[in-house]
């Protein structure tokens, strides 16, 4: 089995490429697995030191060296990813709802979305009614109506996202697989042959979870003083955003003749998210998955991709599993490595 591919950013990213390919079969579209040893991280060390600075914490060297090599666009072409019948279950990935799940039943057994929902109140902030469980937002028809609303707000047109509160064709709903409990996935991958991008433009993710609470300090920050200190928490992100991630990036990513744009932060993109109050664009009540940028993950649902939007976050140094690597041979174990300390030299590899 491909070693690459068990990192749990290679597992989403092949759910994407998938998905995209089923969603819209129309268009052309090539997924390069750019696969890198660690003693390839140490050969480029020096480089990419060069290009973080003046930042130097290990976190800093980690995330760069994840866009730096990333941004190469050199690897295998994937030419096939086998669809859901006969896969097993990944191990690698979470989603909306799994940790929820199977804390609240203390059991490893498969839980059903049905079950779940009755548990559960809607999800808008502080609305008591009971949630469809069939429904793509988990709320009740009045909520669902209102979320579908913000959504068509944001796009400029009209999408019934929600077939069941929208009385769409009742034979559509058999054909989503349940995110909470039938999900898997087991990639069959046929690698062809090395291949490298000629592409200029790198469209980069920087900004969604800074403006819509993606992080899981966030929800830290809602437990520990609620709604007013996770406001103050992502205004004082937002404002950092240039100096703490952008310059970073953008040096690692131009160092290949590339550049990066940032779409969630198109002056458009900021001023309607800048409109809206923190409990409009996010509930920290529901779990991962589901509250942190809850408004983002109902815009993909509005689009088609349904997998993919219940995907929990995982920081680039983690699901590329650059951290564990790096972090073990610098300091001996990733417990005793911290995202602020201080860049060390790395061991002979």
């Amino acid at each position: 089995e491909d070693p690459f591919s068990l990192s749990p950013d290679r597992q989403a990213a092949l759910l994407s490429f998938s998905e995209m390919q089923e969603r819209w079969p129309q268009r052309k579209w090539r997924f390069i697995a750019v696969n890198v040893e660690y003693s390839e991280v140490v050969r480029e060390e020096k480089r990419i030191c060069g290009l973080i600075s003046p930042l130097n914490s290990t976190m800093d060297f980690n995330i760069g060296t994840a866009f730096w090599f990333a941004s190469q666009g050199s690897g295998l072409i994937v030419d096939k990813v086998a669809d859901g019948k006969g896969m097993q279950k990944s191990e690698y990935l979470r989603f909306a709802g799994d940790a929820a799940a199977i804390a609240s039943n203390n059991t490893t057994e498969k839980v059903t979305a049905r079950e779940v929902a009755s548990n559960m109140n809607c999800s808008r902030y502080k609305c008591e009614r009971k949630p469809h469980p069939d429904c793509c937002f988990g709320a009740c028809k009045s909520c669902c109506s209102g979320y579908q609303k913000r959504i068509n707000q944001f796009l400029g047109g009209r999408g019934n996202v929600c077939s069941i509160h929208n009385n769409q064709s009742k034979g559509s709903k058999g054909k989503k697989k349940n995110q909470i409990s039938e999900f898997k996935l087991h990639v069959k991958q046929l690698y062809r042959q090395s291949f490298t991008s000629h592409a200029r433009v790198i469209l980069v993710g920087i900004g969604a979870d800074e403006q819509m609470a993606g992080y899981g300090r966030h929800r830290t920050t809602y437990k520990r003083g609620g709604y007013d200190a996770l406001r103050e928490e992502l205004k004082m992100e937002k404002s950092r955003l240039w100096t703490r991630n952008l310059g970073r990036d953008d040096r690692c990513i131009s160092s290949h003749g590339k550049e990066a744009r940032f779409p969630f932060l198109d002056e458009h993109v900021v001023d309607f998210l800048n409109s809206l109050d923190v409990e409009e664009f996010c509930d920290m009540d529901q779990p991962q998955g589901v509250g942190d940028k809850m408004i983002l993950r109902l815009v993909a649902k509005n689009l088609g991709v349904t997998q993919c939007s219940g995907l929990v976050k995982r920081a680039i140094q983690f699901g590329s599993r650059i951290a564990k690597c790096s972090d073990v041979n610098r300091f001996g174990s990733s417990r005793k490595a911290s995202g602020t300390a201080q860049l060390l030299r790395t061991r002979g590899v």
